[in-house]
């Protein structure tokens, strides 16, 4: 098993409205250029062009849509585990305790990530507990 690096660039509670949960490849041109105002990429002149943007993949993984403000993600680790052709990000799926008081509305949480490309053509996210959350097809 191999380690490559990966990294949170945004995370947020409104990410994009009715958005369903999952992972999602940031590739198209109109989704990667709000995905990429979001990130602050756009401040670059040609975030396309960048060197980095051939070593890493831009992800963006939703919880969907959320009745308050106490949920969210974490990353736990930064290293990207791979075993085979499939990498695997663990992340944290946060949920507020029972009983807790939180602000009553309508969140999307998200988190946008940048993850080292490598000899893998698998993404899977896994939450805390080791089960696998959501999986992206990268070819």
């Amino acid at each position: 098993m191999t380690s490559l690096s990966v990294s949170v660039l945004e995370k947020g509670y409104v990410c994009s409205i009715n958005q369903s949960a999952g992972v999602h490849l940031v590739s198209d041109t109109s989704a990667k250029e709000a995905d990429n105002t979001r990130i602050g990429a756009s401040r670059q002149k040609h975030p396309e062009t960048d060197p980095a943007s051939e070593s890493f993949w831009i992800v963006r993984v939703n919880m969907g849509q959320k009745p308050n403000g106490g949920y969210g993600l974490r990353l736990i680790s930064d290293n990207l585990e791979i075993s085979s052709d499939r990498a695997s990000v663990a992340l944290e799926w946060l949920q507020p305790k029972p009983g807790s008081v939180q602000i009553q509305v309508l969140t999307y949480p998200c988190l946008y990530l940048q993850i080292a490309k490598g000899n893998y053509s698998r993404l899977d996210i896994v939450d805390q507990h080791g089960e696998v959350r959501h999986s992206l097809d990268l070819k």
